[in-house]
């Protein structure tokens, strides 16, 4: 007799259930692999929808100095009427949430734009106001230095920039001085 171990085959008992085992391991697995390929793809898509909020905010950061460079170039502020992006203290300012104005001559592009924004920061510049040096001077320079005693005419800039879509907006407002 040959030693070693016996199988006892009985036709008509097997009824397939490491089949069913390993179907069901099978589709578990599937749905494991399919729930993180969801998963990465929404990650995905949120941390290019933070690039494009961080490029649009870079862009309009940059329409406002380009704002304030407009502002220290100026002499006067004769052109402030209305139009071309420049508003004087008794004119409406531009409805900020309607699209359209960011398009029209209600605003003004900047000098150039961002790499990977879809269109180039737009701006517009009201005339607040003139701040007589007697009725508060201001520090114009610096900290810890001597409060100026001039005259400071005071404006207030709103800067709108676009990430990669024009979908994606950042609109900002600065308020600044300047001794004229």
């Amino acid at each position: 007799m040959k030693a070693g171990i016996q199988i006892n085959f009985i036709p008509g008992r097997e009824r397939g259930a490491v089949l069913v085992v390993s179907l069901l391991l099978l589709l578990i697995m599937t749905l494991l692999g399919v729930s993180s390929m969801q998963t990465t793809t929404l990650q995905e898509r949120m941390a290019g929808n933070t690039r494009d909020r961080a490029v649009a905010m870079q862009s309009a950061e940059y329409g406002l100095r380009d704002a304030e460079g407009f502002i220290e170039s100026i002499v006067t502020t004769g052109a402030f009427n209305g139009s071309n992006g420049l508003y004087g203290e008794n004119d409406t300012d531009p409805d900020i949430a309607d699209p359209t104005t960011w398009g029209s001559s209600d605003t003004t592009p900047a000098a150039s734009s961002l790499a990977k924004t879809s269109a180039p920061p737009r701006y517009y510049i009201k005339l607040s106001g003139i701040i007589p040096g007697t009725q508060g001077a201001m520090n114009m320079s610096g900290y810890g230095e001597n409060k100026g005693t001039g005259d400071v005419t005071t404006f207030k800039i709103t800067s709108r920039g676009t990430g990669g879509s024009q979908e994606t907006e950042v609109i900002l407002r600065s308020h600044y001085g300047r001794a004229m």
